[in-house]
């Protein structure tokens, strides 16, 4: 870095983080928010497949399969 860009930096930096410190904080809060959202919806989708797989295990068993021979063959192909 050259003087001018570290002139530069040390002078916008301060002007910079009280303009956008705001913003970063609503930023973090809607990641959080967005965060506990996924969370739950994985544990949603993770407690339907377990009930999926206790009623129907044969079905869940197949289907695992399928899924497994497909994606072996999607990586194995050149």
């Amino acid at each position: 870095m050259n003087d001018h860009e570290q002139g530069m930096k040390a002078e916008f930096t301060p002007r910079t983080k009280a303009e956008f410190t705001p913003q970063l904080e609503e930023i973090r809060a809607m990641a959080r928010q967005d965060v506990a959202v996924a969370r739950e919806r994985l544990a949603e989708g993770r407690d339907m497949v377990r009930g999926y797989v206790a009623r129907e295990p044969v079905k869940a068993l197949g289907i695992a399969l399928g899924i497994g021979v497909i994606l072996g063959w999607l990586i194995r192909r050149p």
